[in-house]
C-alpha cells in the first residue's frame, strides 16, 4: 500500500507575509510505503522526492502588495522585481506593464522620483499597446503626480488630461474623479483657483454620491487647498474638519495626518499655537508610524515654529536640529538649507548668538556649494 504526504516547509517568521515567502521553499512529496503484512504503527519505509515550487510573476505581485499594504516597502520591491523578470522571460507584456508600475510606486513613496519615472514611462506605452484603458488610466495618474514633484508641470497637466480621457471613455467614475482631484490640485498650486473649484467640486459631489470615504477626504483636503489659496480660510476649515472626522472614522492613518497639518497651518496663522502644538503632534506619531521620514521632517520642522513663537526657544532649536538630521539622510538641499535657517533663528532669539552666527554660514556655504 502506498499513500503520499505532502509537506510545504513554510516560513512563519513574520506572521502573514512570511506564510507567502515560504512559497518560496520547496515541496517534498513523501511516498509512505507499507507492506501488507505490517501491522498498524509498525515502521513504514519513506522515501522522499522533492518537487520545486517556483512563483509565478503574478504570485510575486501579491506578495509584493502584501508587503506594500504593511508600509514594508522594502521588502515589497524585490518581489516587483523579481515579478519582472518572471512577465519578461513569458513575454507577458501585460504582467511587465503591472510590475513596472508597482515598482514606480515603491520608488516614488521612498522619494527616488527619478527611478519611479523611469519605471511609469517604460509602463504607460506597454499599456497603449495593450489597450485597456482603466490601467492605462491608473498609470497616467502615477506618472503625472512623480512629473509634479519633479516640476514638469505642463507634461504633469498632459497626463492627467488623458487619463481624464481614457477614465471617461472606460465610464470608471472613481477614476474620473480621482483625475479632476489630481488636476485641480495642479491648478491650484499654480493659483489657478477659478478653473480648479468647479472640477474640484464635482469629484466632490460624485464621490459623496458613491460613498467612496476615501475620495471625499482628498476631494475635502485639496478643495480646502483652492480656498486658502482664493482668500477663505473660514470655508477652507470647515472642508479641513470634514475631511478629518472622515479620516479618524475610516482609520486612514496618511489621510488623518496630512489634514492634521492643513489645520495646524491655519491654527498658526491665528496665533493658537497651543492647539497648533497638539494637533501637530499628533500628526508627528501618525508620520512616524507611516515611516515617512520626509513628512516627519516637515512636522517636526512646523512644532519648531510653533516652540518658537510660543517663546519657548529650547525646545524650538531641540526641534529644528532634529529636523534637520532627516533633511541631511533624505539628501534635500533647500529643505536642509531652510532648516538651517530655522535652527539660526531659534539660536539667537535664545542668545546663542555665536552658535547663531555658526548656523547662518552653513546656510550660506551650502546653497553656494555645487550639487553633488
Amino acid at each position: 500500500m502506498v499513500s503520499w504526504v505532502i509537506l510545504m516547509m513554510l516560513s512563519w517568521s513574520e506572521g502573514p507575509a512570511g506564510l507567502w515567502d515560504g512559497l518560496d521553499h520547496p515541496v517534498f512529496i513523501l511516498p509512505v510505503v507499507s507492506r501488507p503484512d505490517q501491522p498498524p504503527g509498525a515502521p513504514v519505509t519513506v522515501r522522499r522526492e522533492s518537487l520545486p515550487r517556483t512563483l509565478d510573476g503574478d504570485e510575486l505581485l501579491k506578495i509584493g502588495d502584501l508587503h506594500e499594504v504593511q508600509n514594508h516597502l522594502q521588502e515589497a520591491l524585490p518581489y516587483y522585481q523579481r515579478a519582472l523578470a518572471a512577465f519578461r522571460a513569458k513575454k507577458d507584456r501585460r504582467g511587465e506593464a503591472a510590475a513596472l508600475v508597482r515598482i514606480g510606486s515603491i520608488h516614488e513613496r521612498q522619494g527616488s522620483h527619478a527611478e519611479a519615472l523611469a519605471a511609469l514611462e517604460a509602463a504607460v506605452p506597454i499599456l497603449t499597446t495593450v489597450g485597456e484603458d482603466a490601467p492605462h488610466a491608473h498609470a497616467l495618474l502615477k506618472l503625472g503626480r512623480i512629473l509634479e514633484s519633479l516640476g514638469r508641470m505642463a507634461e504633469a497637466q498632459e497626463a492627467y488630461d488623458h487619463a481624464r480621457t481614457l477614465f471617461q471613455r472606460s465610464h470608471d467614475r472613481k477614476g474620473y474623479a480621482e483625475s479632476l482631484i489630481r488636476l485641480g490640485s495642479l491648478w491650484t498650486a499654480q493659483d489657478r483657483v477659478a478653473e480648479a473649484l468647479p472640477i474640484l467640486q464635482t469629484a466632490l459631489i460624485d464621490s459623496r454620491d458613491r460613498q467612496d470615504a476615501a475620495q471625499q477626504m482628498a476631494a475635502l483636503t485639496v478643495t480646502g487647498d483652492a480656498r486658502i489659496r482664493a482668500g477663505e480660510p473660514g470655508v477652507a476649515r470647515t472642508l479641513y474638519e470634514e475631511g478629518l472626522q472622515l479620516a479618524e472614522a475610516q482609520r486612514d492613518v496618511r489621510a488623518e495626518a496630512d489634514v492634521r497639518i492643513r489645520l495646524v497651518r491655519l491654527l498658526f496663522n491665528e496665533a493658537r499655537y497651543a492647539e497648533g502644538l497638539k494637533m501637530a503632534q499628533r500628526a508627528l506619531a501618525l508620520y512616524q508610524s507611516l515611516r515617512d521620514r520626509s513628512q516627519e521632517a516637515d512636522t517636526l520642522s512646523l512644532l519648531g515654529s510653533l516652540h518658537q513663537a510660543e517663546g519657548n526657544t529650547t525646545l524650538a532649536a531641540e526641534h529644528h536640529e532634529r529636523a534637520l538630521t532627516l533633511y541631511r539622510a533624505l539628501r534635500d538641499r533647500m529643505r536642509e538649507a531652510g532648516s538651517l535657517a530655522n535652527l539660526a533663528a531659534a539660536y539667537e532669539t535664545n542668545g546663542s548668538l555665536k552658535e547663531a552666527q555658526e548656523t547662518q554660514q552653513k546656510v550660506i556655504f551650502l546653497l553656494q556649494s555645487p550639487v553633488q
